[in-house]
């Protein structure tokens, strides 16, 4: 996921930030995009996450 979201925005700072408990987290521009728990929206594919960027 991390080289669709490259290629959609190169100038992306993309970090992968280990954890446990399933958490998936992704903010664009200070805003949360996708929150896996809190939105209880699970795991996002490729297409889903690149539509809300």
């Amino acid at each position: 996921m991390e080289a669709s979201i490259k290629q959609k925005h190169p100038q992306a700072d993309v970090e992968l930030i280990p954890g446990s408990g399933g958490t998936f987290l992704v903010h664009a521009d200070g805003k949360k995009v996708w929150d896996k728990l809190a939105d209880n929206s699970g795991f996002p594919d490729e297409a889903a996450l690149l539509g809300t960027l």
